[in-house]
Parts: C-alpha cells; structure tokens; sequence
C-alpha cells in the first residue's frame, strides 16, 4: 500500500524597510536578554516606510499586511530565482512606546497556496520629535526569514529568523 508523502518546500523571505520619504534606514539594537526577543526594530510613529519583500525560490502574494493594514504589495520583479514585492506600510495613529516597553509589529502574508505567514517583530516606537534615539544602533539591511511550507498545512513555519 502505497502511504501519502507530504511534500515540503523550503524558501527564503526577506523584509527590507526605508523611510519613504527619504529613503533613509531604519535600525534596530541588541537588548539582550531583557525582553521576549533579543533584537528591537526602532521605528517612528507618524511616519511611512517603504517594504521591499523578496522571496527566494519566488513565491506569489495573493494579500500581505503589517498590523492589520494592508501592505497593497505590488509585483516589481519575478524570475526564476526570486521574486519581489513592494509597498508602503505606515504609522500613522501608533503610539508611541513607553521606556522599557516593547511592541509587536505583525506581518501577514498570504500565498497562492493557501499557505499563510505571520511573524511578530519586536518593535519600539519613537514619538516623531525623537530624532536621535530612533538611529541608535546597527543599521537594518534587512530582515531574513528561513521558511517551511508543507501540504496539508495552512501556516508557513519560520525555521529562523536574522537582523542583517
């Protein structure tokens, strides 16, 4: 009797965010052991970044959202080896974090597949007169996700998880 073999695909996700309205980095710093996470992303409140995700082998979004708003990723590139996407994402009405307080930024993508993918990042948020606290720390190239998806399975599994 032959037994149902699940086939399971392995693929790369990578998150890169910019100041829109400048292209500037964003930065995260190494807290240690003091939180859930050992890395915080710094972001500003008030403000809109651009995302670029990249995924390797490609992968085709059908929706994709940060915190519940949506991303309106658009298809900038696709071959055989990767494809990416682009959108804004926005801060707009977040409060800011208190000291020694942390916030969840959420990203959800949802394939073709039907597979879906939701990462919390450890965030803090900056009031929009912080300009200094806010470039602390090492600069962000990117966020890179290592990443399963299996049939049968409706959720993508992250294997790992690097601040480049």
């Amino acid at each position: 009797m032959a037994s149902a073999r699940t086939e399971e695909r392995a693929f790369k996700t990578s998150l890169s965010l910019t100041r829109s309205e400048d292209s500037s980095p964003v930065f995260f710093k190494v807290d240690g052991e003091r939180f859930k996470e050992t890395r915080t992303l710094k972001l500003q409140v008030d403000s809109k970044y651009k995302v670029v995700l990249e995924f390797r082998p490609p992968q085709t979004l059908a929706e994709a959202a940060i915190s519940g708003g949506s991303l309106k990723a658009e298809l900038k590139k696709i071959d055989e080896n990767c494809s990416v996407y682009e959108g804004l994402f926005s801060t707009q009405g977040m409060p800011s974090s208190k000291s020694k307080d942390r916030a969840y930024i959420v990203l959800s993508l949802k394939f073709n597949t039907g597979h879906e993918m939701n990462v919390q990042v450890q965030s803090k948020l900056y009031s929009v007169k912080d300009n200094t606290h806010v470039t602390w720390g090492a600069c962000l190239k990117s966020l890179d996700f290592e990443c399963k998806m299996r049939d049968g399975q409706s959720f993508v599994s992250i294997q790992k998880t690097t601040f480049r």
